[in-house]
């Protein structure tokens, strides 16, 4: 009977080696498929950041005098946590009140800004208007 017990205690040791072993070499194996998908994501941000300076550097003003408006203020959002224009006219947009900031001057300008370029987070619009001071065509 002592016999038949040690041999049954050696056969759960066994298998609890075996088991271990197969449980861990599972557990370094999805370690290592982790680790190479934090290093193709680390790859895929320095490239990312590589860009950026580029395209950072294109839009800077020293090395292009005559760009447009529009790249100056996105080199601004790209290089500044906060991008702030200020309107100054009226709160109407052709000849009549705006009722809703989406309708002035300043939300139109917006709008069309953004339409053109995508990554203008930082970019806020002020409209220093007054109803009544608008000029109208006659």
């Amino acid at each position: 009977m002592r016999k038949y017990g040690l041999i049954i205690i050696a056969g759960i040791c066994l298998a609890v080696l075996i088991f271990g072993h197969l449980h861990w070499k599972n557990i370094s194996q999805a370690a290592g498929v982790e680790a190479r998908e934090a290093a193709a994501k680390g790859k895929e941000k320095e490239k990312e950041k590589e860009e950026r300076e580029a395209l950072i550097q294109s839009l800077k003003p020293e090395n292009n005098k005559q760009q447009p408006l529009i790249d100056y203020l996105h080199y601004k959002s790209l290089t500044q946590d906060k991008v702030i224009v200020s309107l100054l006219g009226s709160n109407g947009t052709s000849g009549t009140g705006a009722s809703k900031t989406s309708n002035s001057w300043a939300g139109r300008l917006e709008k069309s800004l953004r339409a053109d370029r995508d990554d203008l987070e930082t970019l806020r619009f002020i409209n220093h208007g007054h109803e009544g001071i608008q000029q109208r065509i006659c």
